[in-house]
């Protein structure tokens, strides 16, 4: 990913970047490549569009205060969306101060 940005359009999530997970036990089976490939596509949709929710807002710069799947961050980078996970509590609300930036708490 690129290690400057010029004009930089934040954005603060305090949510994960990841699929979301049943809130039940919930079993998924995958029989064939088919099923698995359905399954691939699905998850890469979600991704992509939170993607494109940041960028259609002008971010340029996505800060997550938990992580982002693998797959999720191949994406970003695809998209020329630079990221930065893992960003501690204070740290986050400490940028939004300094920023004037608003937490997104979800998608």
């Amino acid at each position: 990913m690129v290690k400057e940005v010029h004009d930089a359009r934040i954005a603060i999530l305090t949510c994960p970047f990841e699929a979301p997970k049943p809130k039940t036990k919930h079993n998924i089976d995958i029989t064939s490549a088919e099923s698995f490939q359905k399954l691939y596509k699905l998850e890469q949709k979600y991704f992509t569009d939170m993607i494109d929710h940041l960028k259609k807002n002008g971010c340029n710069v996505a800060l997550c205060q938990w992580g982002f799947e693998d797959e999720a961050n191949h994406l970003l980078l695809q998209n020329k969306l630079p990221a930065v996970r893992w960003v501690g509590g204070v740290d986050i609300e400490l940028i939004a101060m300094a920023t004037g930036a608003r937490i997104i708490p979800r998608f």
